[in-house]
């Protein structure tokens, strides 16, 4: 097993910035959490969550093609909105108005190769650089 280490992603502004995310450990459900902590209020701090989960143990004469792994990948980016002053004069607790987010999921039969998870980790790698769905996903407009 590997250590936990930082993972740095740059984010898509015109002159990109690098964001380190720092691992926080799993959760009471086994869910890697890593985070960036660059912001001014924790709430809205950028996260990023993995989780890798395995099947039961075999039982007698289980069919392998049920059987499989999945490894799922979160990407979460709370946005903050402030809500002025109230009446009474203070500034109330930043809130968070809304969280773009993304969620990838491999599911991968216990019975697939090395090479069947490299090739799948790259086929997706390289499907979230491809230019109809980054067209998708920036502009919300079907490729048809």
């Amino acid at each position: 097993m590997s250590a936990v280490v930082n993972i740095v992603l740059n984010d898509a502004q015109g002159t990109p910035v690098a964001h380190t995310f720092i691992p926080l450990g799993p959760d009471s459900k086994g869910v890697w959490w890593w985070e960036d902590q660059t912001g001014t209020a924790s709430i809205a701090y950028n996260r990023i969550s993995m989780q890798l989960v395995r099947p039961l143990p075999a039982a007698a004469g289980q069919n392998s093609d049920t059987r499989v792994n999945r490894v799922k990948i979160g990407i979460h980016t709370p946005k903050v909105e402030a809500l002025g002053v109230s009446d009474s004069g203070y500034t109330p607790s930043p809130t968070i108005a809304y969280t773009p987010r993304c969620n990838i999921e491999f599911i991968m039969s216990e019975r697939a190769l090395l090479q069947d998870r490299k090739d799948l980790r790259k086929y997706a790698d390289f499907l979230l650089a491809e230019t109809q769905l980054t067209n998708m996903v920036e502009t919300l407009q079907n490729v048809f």
